[in-house]
């Protein structure tokens, strides 16, 4: 399987563990006598690269100030005139 680009998807971090739940309910599955079970091995890999991201959104998200989590986005007092 060849690299022909890649692109960027947005999701939040419950949809990554969704996604990395649906592929482990697939690659649980056994299938006899399909190609050994390298059918799987692109749904590894995937899973993977989403545990790694999942990984490193948490490390993330641990890095944002307390306060910052708290208060949310910076809000904007109205403009007297």
């Amino acid at each position: 399987m060849s690299k022909i680009g890649t692109a960027t998807i947005k999701f939040t971090d419950s949809e990554i563990g969704l996604l990395i739940n649906s592929l482990e309910m697939s690659i649980s599955t056994i299938v006899p006598c399909v190609d050994n079970g390298e059918w799987k091995k692109p749904y590894e890999i995937l899973k993977k690269d989403l545990v790694d991201i999942n990984r490193q959104l948490k490390e993330k998200i641990k890095e944002i100030p307390y306060e910052a989590k708290r208060s949310g986005p910076a809000s904007c007092e109205p403009c007297e005139d």
